[in-house]
């Protein structure tokens, strides 16, 4: 029988490449994670005892906040209402920006927009500016809306 040749020498694997797709990896879904959650505003929702938790985002869906912050120095409070992160303080820009959004998701021939708007008002604001933004969306041409609420704990 033949003797095999041995030397001794191991066979290794360079892991450097695999470390490196790891760590590209996580930093993308890091980033990603990020972006997903620019749309929304640190907001305090209202309690509801229907309420449900959103698990699957829609992708022509708007999302609408409206935030508070009041003024202790002045005894005011100030609320606006913002989509991923610029101000639609002024009632035309709202219907603009929300006629703009229907038009590119309505589909050629269709009579209507699928597109949907989500609208997250802190508990504390006044509710004429939920009615504003639903307003907005009436004469938008939108008709798929959503309010945001937090699961009251019974």
């Amino acid at each position: 029988m033949p003797k095999s040749k041995h030397t001794g020498d191991e066979v290794s694997m360079d892991m450097t490449p695999m470390i490196d797709c790891v760590f590209l990896l996580i930093v993308f879904f890091m980033l990603v994670s990020e972006i997903s959650k620019n749309e929304f505003e640190q907001v305090t929702l209202p309690k509801a005892t229907k309420a449900i938790e959103d698990v699957k985002a829609d992708t022509k869906r708007v999302v609408v906040n409206i935030t508070y912050a009041p003024d202790f120095q002045t005894n005011k409070v100030y609320s606006d209402i913002i989509i991923k992160k610029k101000s639609y303080g002024d009632q035309e820009q709202l219907i603009t920006y929300l006629k703009m959004k229907a038009d590119q998701d309505k589909a050629e021939g269709a009579k209507s927009s699928n597109m949907s708007v989500k609208i997250r008002a802190d508990q504390r604001c006044e509710y004429q500016k939920v009615q504003r933004v639903m307003v907005a969306c009436m004469k938008a041409g939108i008709s798929k809306i959503s309010i945001g609420a937090e699961p009251k704990n019974q």
